[in-house]
């Protein structure tokens, strides 16, 4: 099963200059673009501040790295105006089915840490890496 793992960075920077109330709007406007991008059987959950995890139930890797394409999209797009908040996204996929969620959780989270080191310029980036076992 894949998971993407959402990390929204900036809040701190955003709050802390344009107040709590706008952190909270992008908080929200965050949240709408991802329920608006998703099908009704995937599972969207906070995990933290400004962090997402989303369960993508019944589809392939290559399906899974397309919709963190569209939900980076939707984001970027809902984020737009609010320049020090950026984000990073990292996909992973299980083959084997009694794997844990905590840690399908740290694969995704993992790539998203690689995304976020590595792609400062942009916004919002996709990894497309599968996990494999070990």
């Amino acid at each position: 099963m894949p998971v993407i793992f959402l990390d929204i960075g900036g809040f701190k920077h955003l709050n802390d200059t344009k107040g709590h109330d706008a952190g909270d709007e992008a908080l929200r406007a965050a949240a709408k673009a991802l329920c608006g991008t998703l099908r009704s059987n995937d599972v969207i959950a906070r995990l933290g501040g400004d962090e997402f995890a989303i369960l993508l139930p019944e589809i392939g890797y290559e399906e899974a790295v397309e919709a963190g394409r569209k939900i980076s999209v939707a984001v970027n797009d809902a984020l737009r105006g609010l320049p020090p908040v950026k984000g990073s996204i990292g996909v992973a996929r299980f083959e084997e089915i009694d794997r844990p969620f905590n840690a399908m959780l740290k694969a995704a989270d993992g790539l998203m840490y690689e995304v976020k080191n590595s792609v400062r310029s942009r916004r919002f980036a996709v990894v497309n890496k599968a996990d494999k076992k070990g």
